[in-house]
């Protein structure tokens, strides 16, 4: 299969063919595209004058023999497709979308493996650190005539069955077993991964993995079968693998393609990402300060009609930085949106804007962040002062490729 490296935002143009290592899409593979619009998000790419734009959703899209990566625009490392992947593995470990491990996926070379590539090495590493402490085996009943009485006695069946055969006794007893509904999702979703699998380090480790799941009935599984599975204290550590599961399952697209090759898309919203990512390196660090990071929240009304009594237009900051009192002191909204520190507005929008001066003056904070991804026109801090409220908006530019990027965050700040 061949790998598509794109950088989100990028457009490409569509071709009646292409020679191998073109960044180009054929017709057959902008038609697979069409018919997938209906099941990936709206913004996911936008369709030119024979050309095609990627939109702010990164991940991968395989169809059939072609593999679209999309990865994100990052400052820095725009040209360096290994660096732009690595970041994005690290968002998706700190937003608590991967798990992460030393010994696993972490010794993954980036650089030598396409993204999807990635995502099943990490599903391989973290299923083979669990099949180590053992199989999901869960107790299923069983009905069978046998020589001697286990469980209990099934009268009905008796009769009808072993007249003829008084050594006989049909029974019904239940029995521990590897061979659950949990495992045969196991092993649906590997087979999926050994048919979509790109190199031949993910491809043997899949099928490792599947000789192990060898004895498992056979069968198939969707979303609605994943929802009904149900977990216990000893399954539970199996829940972050079937959350993977989802993963594969919900970006499989059988129909897209014709013949028997499969499409698989996992894509990621950035917006939501970055939001996650965030929240998730300011929490230790607010911490440290005596503060507690909550995100999407404390929620309040901004307003009330007076003709019914009732609430209206929920208000629900990004990140809020809450002290002892369980007071909020600041707030933190995050876009992953581009910006120009030149312009006398710097880009943002005016909805965020007003957004800030409404957090200003319904919670009562002086201290307001809006917090963008480092950019080539925007790698500095900016400080805008709310001519309503007297609330100060600190625009940060925050560098998702350093270990210590929000250092500079706090300490800016009166936090």
């Amino acid at each position: 299969m061949e790998v598509l490296t794109v950088i989100e935002h990028e457009s490409i143009p569509i071709l009646r063919s292409r020679v191998r290592g073109q960044k180009a899409l054929e017709y057959a593979h902008a038609d697979a595209l069409a018919r997938l619009e209906k099941e990936l998000p709206a913004k996911a790419w936008s369709w030119g004058n024979q050309k095609i734009k990627f939109g702010h959703y990164c991940g991968v899209i395989s169809l059939g023999n072609l593999s679209i990566e999309i990865l994100p625009k990052i400052y820095g490392v725009e040209v360096d497709a290994g660096s732009s992947r690595y970041a994005l593995v690290r968002m998706l470990s700190k937003a608590r979308r991967l798990k992460l491990r030393r010994a696993g996926t972490a010794g993954v070379a980036l650089q030598k493996h396409s993204l999807l590539d990635v995502f099943i090495l990490h599903f391989c590493d973290q299923l083979h650190a669990q099949l180590m402490q053992g199989k999901i085996r869960k107790y299923i009943e069983l009905k069978e005539n046998l020589n001697v009485l286990r469980g209990r006695l099934r009268i009905e069946q008796q009769f009808k069955q072993n007249l003829a055969h008084r050594e006989r006794l049909f029974c019904q007893y239940d029995e521990l077993s590897e061979d659950n509904l949990h495992n045969q999702v196991l092993k649906y979703v590997l087979k999926i991964l050994l048919r979509t699998a790109i190199g031949n380090r993910a491809r043997i480790q899949v099928a490792e993995l599947l000789m192990r799941f060898d004895p498992i009935s056979d069968s198939s599984a969707d979303a609605a079968l994943l929802d009904s599975l149900s977990f216990d204290r000893s399954t539970a550590r199996y829940e972050a693998i079937f959350d993977q599961c989802r993963w594969f399952i919900g970006g499989l697209h059988p129909d897209v393609l014709a013949g028997k090759e499969t499409c698989v898309s996992l894509l990621f919203d950035m917006n939501q990402l970055f939001e996650a990512y965030v929240g998730s390196e300011l929490r230790k660090k607010a911490w440290g300060r005596g503060l507690r990071v909550r995100e999407q929240g404390p929620q309040k009304y901004f307003a009330k009609r007076q003709d019914t009594d009732e609430n209206v237009f929920m208000m629900k900051p990004d990140i809020s930085f809450l002290n002892g009192n369980n007071q909020v002191v600041a707030i933190a909204d995050a876009k992953w949106k581009i910006l120009d520190e030149g312009e006398k507005k710097v880009g943002i929008s005016q909805a965020d804007l007003y957004q800030m001066e409404s957090y200003a003056s319904r919670y009562r904070v002086k201290d307001l962040f809006l917090v963008y991804p480092m950019q080539q026109k925007m790698t500095m801090p900016i400080r805008m002062t709310l001519k309503g409220s007297g609330a100060t908006v600190n625009i940060l530019p925050f560098d998702v490729t350093a270990k210590h990027s929000v250092n500079n965050f706090l300490g800016i700040s009166t936090l």
